[in-house]
């Protein structure tokens, strides 16, 4: 990922905006006022360290049509595509056992580089547990690199082989471009001018755009349809590109209760931004300009918070200032302690 001196676009300024920021003020002001204006320290959990080592072998490594990995897994598609259409010759079903054979090493390999990697951001950064703030223990890291070795090779298995483990399709357009940064000046209604900024996972050889989630099967947290139209990254990477046709690519995540992985569902929400939704995005930016003042270095910004109950784990119970909100956010005792103390 291009650092700002390498970029054409710069540095990036004050009025920038991404899609996570953007997010972060919808699912709660006084989140965003902690992250960007007061700008307290910030922790991970494994959890986001396995999506961005799935990231960094995924689209760096692999899914590009210069891959070596990816030229040989488009080579076997086209002899299954030959070998369905009826042409069964012993050569061809030769040809693919060894294609195949070759193919499981590399996957192989491209999983042992994931572990690596995961490793290393496991050892120099400082995973917690989200809901407790807790740092996670040697058996919870171990745990981590498990699940990766089985939802990384779930996901390269169901590329290559155009169906993940529960036979379910994959198919997704020949991927001409990925990790690329999109930014583009917008005036709004307003006047107010501000930059929509950010990293397009993946930009695909029919014009299509796309992103990565590696994503919780859990029922209130899952992908649907229903998610992918209420977020506003789809129509920000629409307005830096111009390209209206978004795909999401899941990968959900499958446990059991002990946190052990089995292979993931791997699938693919498509659909058109609308101009509905260019012109909700302008709508958000507005009131987003309005409540944060973000044009005057949020100086008269209103940051209130919003906290959403959700129960109580054994981790968190009877600890308040812990299960008050139950929204992914590192800085639930500071809020509790500044707004909801008695």
């Amino acid at each position: 990922m291009s650092n700002y001196k390498e970029s054409p676009n710069g540095r990036w300024l004050p009025t920038d905006i991404s899609p996570s920021r953007l997010k972060t003020f919808k699912t709660c002001p006084k989140q965003y006022e902690y992250n960007y204006v007061r700008r307290f320290p910030r922790t991970t959990g494994i959890a986001a360290l396995q999506g961005s080592t799935l990231h960094e072998v995924f689209l760096e490594e692999y899914i590009l049509p210069s891959s070596p990995y990816m030229v040989l897994d488009n080579g076997i598609r086209e002899l299954v595509e030959k070998i369905d259409a009826g042409d069964d010759s012993t050569e061809l079903d030769a040809n693919l056992k060894e294609m195949l054979l070759e193919s499981n090493g590399n996957i192989d390999d491209l999983v042992e580089l994931m572990i690596m990697d995961l490793q290393s951001r496991l050892d120099t950064e400082d995973p917690r547990d989200y809901k407790t703030n807790a740092l996670v223990d040697a058996f919870d890291k171990k745990q981590g690199i498990e699940q990766m070795k089985i939802w990384g090779k779930g996901l390269l298995v169901a590329i290559r082989n155009g169906k993940d483990d529960y036979g379910n399709a994959v198919r997704i357009p020949p991927v001409a471009e990925t990790e690329v940064e999109g930014c583009c000046e917008i005036e709004l209604p307003s006047g107010v001018k501000l930059r929509l900024r950010g990293y397009i996972d993946l930009l695909f050889e029919d014009g299509s755009i796309g992103d990565l989630k590696m994503a919780s099967d859990y029922w209130k947290a899952i992908w649907t349809l229903a998610k992918a139209i209420s977020e506003d990254q789809p129509a920000m990477y629409a307005k830096m590109t111009g390209a209206r046709t978004f795909r999401y690519l899941i990968v959900d995540k499958k446990r059991a209760k002990s946190g052990d992985a089995y292979a993931p569902m791997v699938r693919t929400i498509d659909f058109e931004v609308t101009d509905r939704d260019m012109e909700k995005l302008i709508e958000d930016l507005e009131l987003f300009v309005k409540v944060t003042d973000i044009v005057n270095g949020h100086e008269n910004g209103l940051f209130p918070p919003k906290p959403e109950y959700n129960g109580q784990t054994k981790a968190t119970a009877g600890r308040t200032e812990l299960n008050f909100c139950g929204k992914l956010c590192n800085h639930k005792e500071i809020c509790f302690n500044e707004n909801f103390k008695r």
